[in-house]
């Protein structure tokens, strides 16, 4: 459609109030929430059973990979410190340091650290929000997409399991340093400035085990960047938007305190090689359905 129709316009207004509505009261975005918003709008176009079908399996393997995240901080393994190795690419400078001293006021909430909050509780519903764009339009698309975004996941699992690191917050914490030396964490500083004990964390999130040390890759930066990868040949302009959304998400994880640079650049890998590995599987399945062509 060229033009947006009033459900489009419609369905907008809905998920800008429904998820304004939840950062204003406190309300952890979580993916539950947003699969059943985008299931109303479903629903409102006829299309709920589909919806259904199509994405039930998503939702149960995500949830299934954020159990199991929790178990990877229980392997025993020592978290690595990457700091060394920031320091190394940045010339002696560690970028989270930096732009904390420079903008972070530990009395007052900023203007920078809401945005910055903001872009990372999108770090959910982002890519589901893409992903609902590429199934309205196509199915097939919708399914590359989502296997791309589920091996991703997984293969950060696997490196969460066996080569834990810790961030920033973490490594530089009180306590274990002084001074101008402390990275803050942020993220729960500006949390209970702003909402205290208030802040709401569903039961189903609330149960599952956190995991500290899930840093390198980031997958706060991996996400949005792969719906900017499978956007780019279907919806350009959505895009490069994208892209302008994975760079102030960089900028979000490392001012916050939850991430190096180089856990984003690594995320980035990871969206190369998922993406690689999906549609290299993809080729090679519609060569194999694909009937060979009788000789002359």
């Amino acid at each position: 459609m060229r033009r947006p129709g009033a459900l489009l316009v419609g369905s907008l207004i809905y998920l800008s109030v429904i998820f304004g509505v939840m950062l204003w009261r406190g309300i952890s975005i979580e993916p539950e929430w947003v699969v059943l918003s985008l299931l109303v709008i479903a629903i409102a176009m006829g299309r709920g059973l589909s919806f259904i079908a199509d994405w039930g399996p998503f939702v149960l393997l995500f949830f299934a990979y954020e159990a199991m995240r929790g178990f990877a901080a229980k392997t025993g393994f020592a978290p690595h410190d990457l700091s060394g190795l920031e320091q190394a690419v940045f010339a002696g400078m560690l970028p989270t340091r930096t732009v904390q001293h420079a903008f972070y006021h530990v009395e007052t909430v900023s203007p920078q650290d809401v945005i910055a909050m903001f872009f990372y509780f999108m770090h959910f519903p982002l890519p589901i929000l893409v992903g609902f764009v590429f199934w309205l339009r196509s199915r097939e698309h919708y399914q590359r997409f989502i296997a791309a975004l589920l091996l991703m996941a997984f293969l950060a699992f696997v490196t969460y399991l066996f080569w834990p690191s810790a961030p920033p917050w973490y490594q530089f914490q009180e306590g274990r340093v002084s001074g101008p030396l402390v990275v803050h964490k942020i993220l729960n500083e500006t949390v209970d400035k702003f909402w205290g004990a208030n802040y709401f964390v569903s039961p189903l999130y609330s149960h599952l085990n956190p995991n500290q040390f899930a840093a390198f890759p980031s997958l706060h930066a991996a996400f949005p960047a792969l719906a900017a990868v499978y956007a780019w040949s279907r919806y350009r302009a959505l895009a490069i938007g994208l892209v302008f959304w994975t760079t102030a998400v960089l900028l979000s994880i490392v001012y916050l305190g939850e991430h190096y640079v180089i856990d984003a650049l690594d995320g980035f890998l990871y969206v190369a090689v998922a993406t690689l590995l999906v549609e290299a599987f993809v080729r090679w399945r519609r060569r194999r359905l694909t009937p060979a062509r009788p000789s002359a």
